[in-house]
């Protein structure tokens, strides 16, 4: 069975969630974030979520402890999964952590004002950008890795 890349960025589109893996020191983190991909559930901003490609973008708290790690630690993973499809797809690369108002604004969604009042130009809405280098994971019960840098 072969994996190509439209197989992978489907899964990506219909995660319920993308799982961020980070490094605080020593330890590895782990934390669920929102799937910005996800079409039915973000109508306004999935398109240019999936305009990136492989690429994932979060938004996040400036102040997180995430944002900190990455910080000090760019290299990180997100894992997208559909259970019940036995489909999962971990890209690994490395982040920037961004908070120039185009990118922002393109994901912004008013439920997110709980946590920035002032919406996208609040000083503590960031956005963590993942450029990944490869995608490892499993496609019912083969394994699969695919690098993202070849053409």
């Amino acid at each position: 069975m072969t994996i190509d890349r439209n197989d992978i960025l489907d899964v990506m589109d219909r995660a319920d969630a993308v799982y961020l893996a980070t490094v605080d020191g020593s330890k590895p983190r782990i934390r669920a974030m929102v799937n910005y991909r996800r079409a039915d559930i973000f109508p306004a901003v999935a398109a240019f979520a999936r305009a990136a490609g492989f690429g994932v973008y979060f938004c996040t708290s400036a102040a997180s402890g995430k944002v900190r790690e990455l910080r000090e630690n760019p290299a990180a993973s997100a894992y997208f999964a559909l259970p019940r499809e036995s489909k999962g797809v971990m890209l690994a690369g490395s982040v920037e952590v961004l908070d120039d108002m185009a990118p922002k604004e393109a994901l912004w969604d008013d439920r997110w004002r709980v946590y920035w009042p002032a919406g996208p130009t609040d000083p503590d809405c960031v956005i963590v950008r993942l450029t990944p280098r490869s995608a490892t994971g499993w496609w019912g019960s083969e394994p699969f890795h695919l690098d993202l840098l070849a053409p």
